[in-house]
């Protein structure tokens, strides 16, 4: 997924809409974002290759499923998840030209009606692509005339209905890349210099695996639909007071104490229980 902001720090360059800008690309895999580029808006998914390979070692040999959005739907790209072995759906609403022409050539029995919509098959080779490559094709009754959606698949695709129904999940992901901006404030690079930037969305990055972790690791069900704000509220923003005494650092944190015994055990859990340099804890209540 991808985002591009205005700006003027280095690196920016003019984006598709004219303006000065940044890009953050970014690759999930499950809820964890496991891979970012912050740089120039060139070709919006230019770091998907590199990605890919650099991450290989997450999926390689599990059932998966990638998700991309109509910036990975240029042929390198297609020849590249083809070459995965996986499950795959890409939005398509660029260059539809030819797409349009070869639905429009469908036969009726080659429809099949879900609901308002109706759904089918075909192939078409888009430039740079190393064979023809299968799409599903959504139409759509909007007044005179219809209205068309394309979804780029890999070929055990047997249910074009369901292409899209699965692709719509897509949404859950960006919603996940929206929480990351939000939560952590990351919607406008705060540096003038391209590699502080770099440094500033990597920590992000990390802090958002970190705070989902703790989450999906240590929380019960019932706070697992708490979003990024919520969690660093609940763990991250606490009053606390950092002194000295007796030639030692103290920090005293003060916890709700309906969350006391949570932070025992995490506590008792991610410091070791020998060794040099570990934390000496002191539980208060009261």
């Amino acid at each position: 997924m991808t985002r591009n902001w205005r700006s003027t720090a280095e690196g920016a360059a003019i984006n598709y809409n004219g303006d000065l800008a940044l890009s953050w690309q970014t690759l999930w895999v499950g809820p964890l974002l496991c891979d970012s580029h912050l740089g120039r808006p060139g070709d919006v998914s230019d770091q998907l290759l590199p990605m890919l390979e650099r991450n290989r070692r997450l999926w390689r040999g599990q059932a998966a499923h990638f998700y991309a959005d109509s910036g990975s739907s240029a042929g390198v790209f297609l020849n590249a998840l083809a070459a995965e072995g996986w499950h795959y759906t890409v939005s398509y609403n660029k260059w539809t030209g030819p797409l349009e022409r070869k639905a429009g050539e469908l036969p009726d029995s080659a429809w099949a009606r879900s609901g308002e919509e109706q759904h089918a098959f075909f192939r078409h080779q888009p430039e740079g692509r190393s064979a023809p490559q299968l799409y599903a094709v959504a139409r759509r009754r909007d007044g005179l005339f219809d209205r068309l959606g394309f979804i780029a698949c890999d070929e055990r695709q047997t249910n074009a209905g369901r292409v899209f129904e699965r692709h719509h999940l897509k949404g859950e992901k960006e919603q996940m890349f929206h929480e990351v901006l939000s939560g952590l404030d990351l919607h406008r690079p705060p540096c003038l210099a391209l590699r502080a930037n770099q440094v500033y969305y990597l920590i992000g990055a990390l802090a958002y695996n970190l705070m989902v972790a703790i989450k999906l690791l240590d929380l019960k069900d019932d706070c697992q639909g708490w979003q990024l704000k919520t969690l660093m509220k609940k763990l991250v923003f606490m009053p606390g007071r950092l002194g000295k005494r007796s030639r030692q650092w103290v920090a005293r944190v003060l916890v709700p104490g309906a969350w006391l015994s949570w932070w025992q055990r995490w506590a008792e859990r991610v410091w070791p229980q020998h060794g040099a340099g570990r934390p000496r804890l002191g539980f208060a209540t009261g």
